[in-house]
């Protein structure tokens, strides 16, 4: 694993999308195929299942889902300040990233402005803003 800072958190261990959904319903994990695809779509990631959430790389980790029983919570992070319904929560991450949490019930909600804000967060993640 490549850290992008010193001290930066991490965890060590073997994780399985298989053990990752072993409790949630099967739709759950069509869901996230879905919501994977997608954030492939946006260009070259690595995808590190963990032990209660996948994340995605790109130079840093951009988004994440985390199974549960009947959804998919998601989260990425944007360099801009958005509201909007869709949001559980909103964290704030120094003076210009946030990071968006939300909680996909079917694939139904998976729509093009989720796509649009996975692109921007790719970006993010690429860490253009610093070059």
């Amino acid at each position: 694993m490549h850290l992008v800072t010193k001290n930066m958190w991490h965890s060590c261990g073997k994780f399985s999308l298989q053990d990752l959904f072993s409790r949630s319903d099967l739709r759950v994990h069509k869901i996230f195929r879905k919501f994977e695809k997608m954030v492939r779509g946006c260009g070259r990631v690595e995808m590190i299942p963990q032990k209660t959430r996948v994340v995605f790389m790109a130079r840093m980790r951009f988004a994440r889902a985390s199974p549960r029983r009947s959804h998919l919570r998601c989260a990425f992070i944007l360099r801009r300040k958005i509201d909007n319904s869709w949001f559980q929560r909103v964290e704030r991450f120094g003076p210009r990233s946030y990071g968006y949490h939300l909680a996909i019930r079917s694939e139904a909600d998976l729509g093009n402005q989720i796509a649009r804000w996975l692109k921007e967060a790719y970006e993010v993640g690429q860490q253009k803003h610093l070059t």
